[in-house]
């Protein structure tokens, strides 16, 4: 590598000692593989980031244990106290009285049917009508969070390709974005990264891989990014054993602006050796329906054949 004069990146911010022997350093759906310890349990948690980026089943179910937790907590509190001043309980059922005026005041609803009339039983009410005020608006800060926040859903071929390209070989990846708004200004990089000996001590390192075409204005049906295997691309002469045992890593990161959100979108992936294929090309997803209308076949995305 050193023969050739490649240009080493070290402004990626995985560091030369990075380590992904067992693994990739970008995961498929483009996290980044890195463990971090020596953090304690509240400098590692963080609950607004946790409910902002889990699924949409586990947030309401989150919401809703919430809900009925701070209800179990209330209830408890006002049968601990005494349903004597509290008007409209039915006989031999005091929990479902105290769950119910409990869930009535907490949402602010106030059927009528239970009403305090006792002082301190009126003063935990009001305190838990304030904890309901809090507690749903912090409920509805969340979910515009989670449905303003601009979700990239860019799909990335399953396989980087070795295809034959000009008179020469490229590394080719292809993209596409299944929804309807409008992406502009996307941009690509593509890096390699392999662990190498210096010194006797092994280290990793990234280089930068020159695209055929590394912005594109839109972002209308699917992208094939390549790079040319050139004399001067650390892939040159290399072969897939050799990416193999150097344990290679090739990084692609796609930037561009959405419309809809009026935010810049980020995604990324990885792929590891046994995920490049050589000697083969992808299948056109481009097709044309009965209006002669053109078609993007994204569920041919990662199809491809040998050549």
């Amino acid at each position: 590598m050193a023969e050739k004069k490649v240009k080493e990146v070290k402004s990626t911010g995985f560091g030369s000692n990075a380590r992904n022997e067992s693994d990739r350093l970008i995961s498929k759906n483009g996290k980044f593989n890195v463990k971090k310890e020596g953090l304690t349990f509240f400098e590692r948690f963080n609950l607004f980031h946790s409910l902002i980026n889990m699924g949409t089943i586990p947030f309401f179910i989150c919401l809703m244990a919430g809900f009925f937790l701070i209800n179990l907590f209330f209830t408890g509190t006002y049968l601990i106290i005494g349903l004597d001043n509290l008007q409209g309980t039915t006989a031999n059922n005091e929990f479902y009285d105290a769950f119910y005026f409990s869930a009535q005041t907490l949402t602010t609803v106030g059927y009528g049917g239970l009403h305090p009339t006792g002082k301190l039983i009126s003063l935990v009410a009001s305190f838990e009508a304030f904890t309901g005020l809090l507690g749903f608006a912090v409920s509805t800060g969340l979910l515009y969070g989670r449905f303003s926040k601009p979700k990239p859903k860019i799909m990335f071929s399953n396989n980087a390709l070795i295809s034959p390209y000009m008179e020469m070989t490229g590394l080719m990846a292809r993209v596409a974005n299944p929804k309807n708004n409008q992406l502009i200004n996307v941009t690509a990089k593509m890096m390699y990264s392999q662990t190498e000996e210096t010194n006797g001590n092994k280290t990793r390192k990234f280089y930068p891989l020159d695209l055929e075409i590394d912005k594109i204005s839109l972002f209308v049906t699917s992208w094939t990014v390549v790079h040319p295997i050139t004399n001067d691309s650390p892939l040159y002469n290399l072969t897939h054993q050799e990416i193999k045992n150097r344990d290679g890593e090739l990084i692609l990161l796609l930037s561009a602006y959405d419309e809809s959100y009026s935010q810049d979108l980020h995604a990324r992936t990885s792929y590891k050796p046994e995920e490049i294929v050589e000697n083969a090309k992808f299948v056109s997803v481009i097709g044309f329906n009965e209006e002669k209308q053109s078609v993007a076949h994204l569920d041919k995305l990662s199809d491809y054949e040998s050549v």
